[in-house]
């Protein structure tokens, strides 16, 4: 029998190894065969018009938004593996639905399931990476992994996009179905990941645990407060452009067939900007390669907006590369402020206040584009989001070295 050296030994191994089996994890879960060509899947294949497609996207954001939390929530409860097992499987039966989908109704259920697997993953992986590096005493390897991690799969979903086209025009479905198989990997990924140790949370009532949650980021927590509102501007800021990008580079000039390179390069720049972030960050501080990062992203938006010619996409590279520099960072500090047992819950306030904000300005964004163009809309998204950007950025640094502007008390104590 094992002594219990030999054991923690074992399990040190088994977390260690847990950093590149996420990276694996995202690759994978990255790689979306389908994201390209789902519209045209909906067109030719369902007979779909926008007002069901933009329907059906507006329906998975509801849907993300809606169980964000309670995901983050259940996550915390029943241990990462599990809810990464969870939304694994969910996925599968996601992409499956999809690709035989027959109708509106068939449809919505796929998206209803991706948005489970989406917000049960959302903040778990991260909290698995971040706990595992700190029970193996690797604390400050954090940023470097998570980096890489998002940027393997950044570089995934681009390389996926330039396979899109080519699946699509052998078998319509192929693409969904492809994508079901590479998540049974995820699978046999995620059985092999160890759950490290967290402090237990107290024991109270669900939705009084809750609102101590909320209450601690919105109140309790100055310093996680300020980063909540940082990561969701520039989160916003460089999103905005994304679903812009194959209208902007058409009125451009730019031949059709260049989307999908295009998609592709963008996403290998925000690549670069993950596997770059924790090392810009120890060079040029945290605060100073945040302050790049806006820059980017405002000359970028500005760049857009003034050029008219056939390579104005070119300043978008810009953006991505400023949405991919500031994620290791941002992440890695939010990760320092949030209390273990409630890791997961905390990290899906990002992604349920981002993808709330971006469902109440994308129609207005979409009415923008119709009446006065894309230009202008990226000019006063350049004249919003770098003033605001900044502003978030200078209150976050002022809160970190605020010594009153402490964690507060943990949430489950709330």
């Amino acid at each position: 029998m094992p002594s219990p050296a030999g054991l923690q030994e074992r399990r040190i191994r088994g977390l260690a190894r847990n950093l590149p089996l996420l990276s694996a994890f995202r690759a994978l879960q990255m790689a979306l065969l389908p994201v390209a060509i789902v519209p045209l899947f909906w067109r030719d294949e369902l007979d779909f018009g926008m007002v069901e497609i933009f329907g059906l996207q507006a329906l998975f954001g509801f849907f993300t938004a809606c169980l964000e939390f309670p995901a983050g929530y259940l996550a915390d409860r029943i241990g990462y593996r599990r809810a990464l097992a969870i939304g694994t499987f969910s996925s599968i039966i996601g992409w499956l639905v999809l690709g035989s989908a027959n109708g509106f109704a068939m449809a919505a259920w796929g998206e209803l399931f991706l948005a489970v697997s989406l917000s049960l993953s959302s903040g778990t992986d991260s909290a698995l990476l971040y706990e595992s590096c700190v029970e193996i005493g690797r604390e400050e390897d954090f940023g470097r992994w998570f980096g890489r991690s998002r940027s393997i799969g950044a570089f995934s979903e681009g390389t996926a996009a330039l396979l899109a086209g080519i699946l699509y025009s052998l078998w319509p479905p192929l693409p969904f179905f492809l994508q079901a198989l590479l998540w049974l990997f995820n699978a046999g990924i995620v059985f092999s990941l160890t759950e490290p140790r967290r402090h237990p949370s107290a024991t109270q009532p669900v939705l009084k645990q809750m609102r101590g949650l909320i209450r601690f980021a919105a109140v309790e927590s100055p310093r996680l407060r300020a980063s909540i509102l940082t990561v969701v501007l520039i989160g916003l800021s460089t999103f905005i452009p994304v679903w812009m990008l194959a209208i902007y580079a058409e009125g451009a000039g730019v031949p059709v067939t260049w989307i999908g390179p295009i998609w592709a390069a963008a996403n290998y720049a925000v690549a670069i900007g993950l596997w770059a972030g924790d090392g810009s960050g120890r060079r040029l501080g945290e605060m100073g390669t945040l302050l790049l990062c806006t820059l980017l992203i405002g000359g970028g938006l500005l760049g857009m907006g003034l050029n008219h010619a056939t390579w104005g996409f070119i300043f978008y590279f810009a953006i991505c590369l400023g949405r991919g520099l500031n994620a290791p960072i941002l992440n890695h500090l939010q990760q320092r402020l949030i209390p273990s047992a409630d890791r997961a819950s905390l990290l899906s306030i990002n992604s349920l206040l981002f993808r709330g904000s971006f469902f109440m300005i994308g129609p207005l964004l979409g009415l923008g584009i119709d009446r006065f163009g894309e230009h202008p809309v990226l000019l006063a998204a350049a004249a919003l989001a770098t003033p605001l950007c900044l502003a978030a950025i200078l209150h976050l640094a002022s809160q970190l070295r605020d010594p009153e502007a402490t964690a507060g008390k943990t949430p489950s104590s709330a």
